[in-house]
């Protein structure tokens, strides 16, 4: 192949996202699963916003920054999509237990076969509505990162008082990713803030990218 060729190539495959998989979900719409930009990642039909993959790799970077995770710590991980976020967490902090918590068995299935997600070490994947895990957990967490979006929409129940306590109640720290790109969900995440700080002693702010994190302890 001639070298512009070559380079044509190249610059197709990493500008021009190719879709690997489209999948039918009932709670996702259909999941796409995409090569482009240099990274694998996931979007659904519902709403184009990464799920896993993709920027996903760098949206928690500044909150692990923040709260200097310590080794050994156990973590759960409300929210798991494709993985990408557990992975980073048992590659950075080798973590003493490591839940992930998905309610869409098709998103588990594509984090196996496209992401590896099978293979991250210690990783306990359980399939169930989060809220309902939430709500029946007993044992004690160090971090809790709540991840739940269907689309661009965020369940209805992580707002809910029984829900909040409970976490309160689990976790040492509870890390919210919160959606902070027009002013709609600006607004949305400015009052959650607010809510948060009636069932939590203290919260922390941090942007990444299109998103509001808040840190509560």
């Amino acid at each position: 192949m001639p070298i512009i060729s070559q380079l044509q190539a190249k610059f197709k495959k990493y500008f021009v996202p190719q879709i690997l998989a489209t999948i039918p979900s009932r709670f996702n719409g259909r999941i796409i699963v995409k090569d482009g930009f240099g990274s694998r990642y996931i979007h659904t039909d519902v709403a184009e916003v990464t799920q896993s993959g993709g920027i996903v790799n760098k949206l928690w970077l500044p909150v692990f920054k923040k709260i200097k995770p310590s080794p050994g710590k156990s973590w759960l991980v409300l929210g798991l999509a494709g993985g990408t976020v557990v992975r980073q967490i048992s590659q950075k902090f080798t973590p003493s237990r490591l839940v992930g918590v998905e309610i869409d068995p098709v998103m588990i299935d594509i984090g196996k076969k496209y992401f590896d997600l099978d293979k991250i070490p210690n990783l306990e994947i359980i399939q169930l509505d989060a809220k309902r895990y939430t709500l029946n957990a007993k044992d004690h967490f160090d971090y809790i990162l709540v991840d739940l979006y269907i689309g661009d929409k965020i369940p209805a129940f992580t707002s809910q008082p029984e829900f909040l306590d409970q976490l309160e109640q689990l976790g040492q720290l509870v890390i919210f990713n919160r959606l902070f790109y027009n002013s709609a969900n600006k607004t949305s995440a400015q009052e959650f803030v607010k809510l948060v700080g009636n069932h939590f002693s203290k919260t922390e702010l941090v942007r990444s990218f299109a998103n509001l994190m808040i840190i509560c302890e």
